[in-house]
């Protein structure tokens, strides 16, 4: 479970007009793909690097199936993985192999375990023939399951995708969703995607709606669906205008 206790968080404390999250609290499970949304500046982008320990939080805590995050303790698996929305800037390694090796190699793995974790999770994800393939070389598609690979090499109890369909088309946002479902209902690793794509909000099952920093709807999303007209921010889905268009109609 991922759990935030009053967390907050500025990015230029000296600043009062500088973005700051508010004392935010919820939790979310695995089995279960969890989704947050909000506009440009609302906090969600902050949410995914706290949870990832790429930042810290000023006050409150955030635990990860009992952890903090970016700390490890004995034999604590890796928590949380986060991958972004552009390939490039998450790609380390010259090849595809030294690329799913990185994380192992900054996690203290063996080698021989390490080969045959590459080899295992490159066969996984199609990439088994394109181990030594220069990264340049990779097509966009490929990058991106290389960048997804690359988290998964490490067994995360968690992975956080940060903005990952809004350069995808309608086909590969398909693919993607379909991934991701098998990450959590088959392999119950715990999913939490940040998004602000309308129709992003139809593939989750519970939902976190953030406002100006502020934590401002959390539940299920045919709870959102019925309190939607209250957030004059959100971007409802097609669909459901063109539910509200049908009913109108009758």
């Amino acid at each position: 479970m991922i759990l935030l206790d009053r967390v907050c968080f500025r990015y230029n404390e000296k600043m009062e007009t500088s973005f700051k999250l508010k004392e935010v609290s919820f939790s979310c499970k695995k089995g279960t793909i969890n989704g947050i949304v909000g506009g440009n500046g609302s906090g969600k982008s902050t949410i995914a690097r706290l949870i990832a320990g790429l930042i810290t939080p000023q006050s409150g805590e955030i635990t990860v199936d009992g952890f903090k995050p970016n700390t490890h303790s004995g034999n604590c698996q890796f928590l949380a993985g986060i991958i972004f929305q552009t390939p490039d800037t998450q790609i380390v390694g010259t090849t595809v192999a030294e690329d799913l090796a990185f994380g192992l190699e900054n996690l203290g793995i063996a080698h021989e375990e390490m080969l045959v974790r590459v080899e295992e999770t490159a066969k996984q994800f199609g990439l088994a023939h394109l181990l030594d393939t220069p990264v340049h070389f990779l097509s966009g598609g490929q990058k991106q399951m290389l960048c997804i690979a690359s988290v998964m090499v490490m067994r995360p109890a968690w992975i956080i995708f940060d903005e990952p369909t809004s350069h995808l088309d309608p086909w590969a946002r398909s693919v993607f969703w379909n991934i991701v479902s098998g990450f959590a209902h088959e392999q119950n690793i715990g999913i939490l995607v940040i998004s602000q794509l309308p129709e992003d909000i139809l593939h989750f099952e519970n939902i976190f709606c953030f406002e100006n920093g502020g934590l401002v709807f959390s539940g299920q999303v045919d709870e959102l669906k019925k309190e939607s007209s209250q957030l004059n921010w959100l971007n409802r889905p097609e669909a459901w205008k063109l539910e509200e268009i049908l009913e109108a109609c009758r």
